[in-house]
């Protein structure tokens, strides 16, 4: 693999470069009080509420094979004034992946399956367009080297019990999708990869993967503050999570277990840690084998595409990474899986050679997995230092510009130009010799500036003079170039980068038949109805100096080349920024082109039938897709939406296509004045007058 550096990127001194086969095991002193780090833990998640506005933060620190600190802080229940308590659950996100990885390496332990075999071995329904797909292993399921998309969200988020396997969807979708490089080729963080998880312990066991994960890990545990949202969770079990409005949100049914979907408690997933700080083994139990919890525990990303290597995403087998670079920056070998999502985040952080562990989990506000690395990182750097591993506390960095070098104008011409990476859009300009980063915004149809004055430093990085802890530098590899943005990490004590973007090549024009797809707007139908994806309902197709891009929830741009009805995803880019990319797919339905975008499904506006004054009979097709229909309502209007179901829901939307009302059963509106979008998700009758 030939990779070219376009500058100089300096590492982080003293972080892990290989990790290796290790000698687990901890130690257990009962005496040891951790006064100052419960001190240190106490002031962190004081400091985080303060700053975050989260409604509640729980944590627990592990010493080998004990919980030697366990507390919460804020209310779980803020109408009720509740506190949350040990036994009180919150939705860990993606931290679930860990319990995802240890049921593969338990039927690995038991034979049932190998790491290496391809996975239609086991599924054979599996299949994708790309012919490579034969080449998927277990493994690249769970260090996200798969080459799938990413990740397939359509009903994935809800505020109801999904009455469907959530991962038989993701199964289906896969076979109608493209994969976007080949499989092995690069690790790019991917949901869908862990979410088949599931389809393979169904398919090699004739267990559900909740009912394996109860059997064999929680009930083997004694995780019994631990569940998967197969249906409402008793009121006061779990903490809630409040929105901006800091009105309570209803129960979250995360419905891709495997990538996210747990609810559990920092003193339950204690016993995940310390099983794996144990050598798979916890007290008299043994869950896994210690070559298994070993083998999770290798970077995967070393032999890979990777220009330029990011400690944060140096992901061992189900790890975030194997190389944490908040421990690493004092000689610390560290193990951290993190985990986001809507009001809620968590991470689990392992030190495995000095037995130590945190798990931290919050709730609301700004509240991020971010937020709990920084807690984390905080209290065991103070365990160290408290039990004499390390000589003092690290102290946040305290970064200043450096010296300024004059870039020759050959690499301000190489680096000028537009990057993408998932949902952003840039823009890369010089002016004096310094440049200026741009992010292109949809809503005001223009150029935001993002970075501004950004001058050639000795360190080959460009930096503002205002803000010195962060700096771009540029890198070519295999005829790519990326952005690389270095960043201040965790608790503040070391840098750390990641792959921002992909440079994009400017085509000299865009096809007929793509051109002609401009300037409309396609409906979403088939998102679960209690989705808040409902709230942006529209996609568009849009054109930027011949760079075509799909607009919704993000820009992702596409290659319109790849054929008249298939508009290609393109950008390889390892690490974070690839993840979660689509084909734009068309289909003609109905008389009319309809999108396809990963397994959404978008109706054009323009063909979406205008309700007759009177009486309005409305049937769901035969797939279930929720129908639009619109109203015109020159002057005031009256509209009665009864539903056949009793609790048929609907949604209302304005000429500009923004949810204006939303109800359940029978119900009448006023109107006045443009036109109207009703959306409906079961037969309706609507009275119009």
């Amino acid at each position: 693999m030939k990779i070219i550096e376009m500058v100089l990127v300096k590492m982080i001194v003293g972080i892990c470069g290989i990790c290796c086969m290790l000698s687990l095991g901890g130690c257990s002193s009962d005496s040891f009080s951790y006064s100052a780090t419960i001190a240190e833990g106490r002031a962190a998640a004081a400091e985080t509420i303060e700053k975050t506005g989260a409604s509640s933060i729980s944590l627990a620190l592990v010493e080998g094979d004990r919980v030697v600190w366990a507390e919460a802080f804020g209310l779980a229940d803020k109408e009720s004034a509740t506190a949350p308590g040990p036994e009180t659950m919150y939705c860990i996100g993606s931290t679930s992946k860990m319990l995802a990885a240890i049921a593969a390496m338990k039927l690995v332990d038991q034979g049932r399956i190998s790491l290496d075999t391809p996975i239609e071995n086991y599924i054979p329904s599996f299949s994708m367009l790309s012919p490579e797909y034969g080449q998927v292993t277990v493994r690249m399921l769970l260090d996200h080297a798969s080459g799938f998309p990413g990740t397939d969200n359509r009903n994935s988020e809800t505020s109801s019990p999904l009455p469907f396997d959530f991962s038989a969807q993701i199964l289906e979708t896969l076979g109608t999708q493209r994969l976007k490089h080949p499989p092995g080729y690069l690790s790019v963080y991917c949901n869908d990869g862990f979410t088949m998880i599931e389809q393979l312990v169904l398919a090699v066991t004739g267990r559900s993967f909740a009912q394996f994960v109860q059997d064999e890990i929680f009930d083997t545990l004694g995780m019994n503050h631990s569940r998967y949202p197969l249906d409402y969770f008793p009121d006061g079990s779990y903490a809630k999570r409040y929105d901006e409005e800091d009105a309570a949100m209803p129960q979250m049914f995360l419905n891709a277990f495997a990538s996210g979907g747990l609810y559990s408690t920092p003193s339950d997933m204690a016993k995940v840690a310390m099983m794996l700080i144990g050598g798979g083994k916890l007290g008299n139990v043994r869950l896994l084998s210690q070559e298994a919890v070993a083998a999770m525990g290798v970077d995967q990303t070393l032999e890979s595409f990777n220009p330029v290597k990011a400690y944060s995403t140096s992901y061992g087998l189900g790890w975030d990474t194997v190389c944490q670079p908040g421990l690493g920056a004092v000689d610390v070998l560290g193990w951290q899986k993190g985990g986001d999502v809507t009001k809620y985040g968590s991470v689990m952080t392992i030190a495995p050679e000095e037995g130590l562990a945190v798990v931290v989990m919050g709730a609301s506000g700004s509240f991020t997995s971010g937020s709990a690395t920084t807690i984390a990182e905080r209290v065991l750097l103070r365990a160290l230092v408290e039990k004499g591993w390390i000589p003092a506390m690290p102290s946040p960095l305290k970064l200043s510009p450096g010296p300024e070098k004059t870039p020759t104008e050959d690499l301000l011409d190489s680096v000028r130009g537009y990057y993408a990476n998932n949902s952003v859009f840039l823009r890369v300009s010089s002016q004096s010799g310094s440049l200026n980063v741009d992010k292109y915004d949809t809503g005001s149809n223009g150029w935001e500036t993002l970075l501004a004055d950004l001058k050639l430093r000795d360190d080959d990085r460009f930096t503002s003079d205002e803000n010195p802890s962060q700096s771009v530098s540029f890198i070519s590899a295999e005829e790519r170039m990326y952005m690389v943005l270095h960043y201040l990490g965790g608790y503040g004590h070391y840098q750390d980068l990641t792959i921002q973007c992909e440079k994009l090549v400017t085509p000299a024009g865009v096809p007929a038949t793509w051109s002609g797809r401009l300037g409309r707007k396609w409906l979403m139908t088939n998102e679960h109805p209690d989705s808040d994806t409902w709230s942006t309902p529209v996609m568009a197709l849009l054109v930027v100096d011949n760079l075509f891009f799909a607009d919704w929830l993000g820009l992702e741009v596409v290659n319109p080349f790849f054929s008249d009805d298939r508009a290609g995803m393109m950008l390889l880019i390892p690490q974070m920024n690839g993840r979660d990319l689509n084909d734009v797919v068309i289909e003609n339905r109905d008389g009319g082109e309809w999108i396809r975008f990963g397994s959404y499904l978008f109706r054009p506006r323009e063909t979406v039938v205008v309700l007759s004054d009177g009486d309005n009979a409305v049937e769901i097709g035969a797939e279930g897709s929720a129908e639009w229909r619109a109203i015109d309502a020159a002057g005031t209007k009256s509209v009665t939406i009864a539903p056949a179901a009793p609790d048929g829901r609907w949604k209302l939307y304005n000429n500009d296509l923004k949810r204006i009302e939303s109800g359940e059963g029978a119900e009448s509106v006023t109107l006045s004045g443009g036109r109207y979008y009703l959306l409906l998700f079961s037969d309706a009758g609507v009275h119009v007058e």
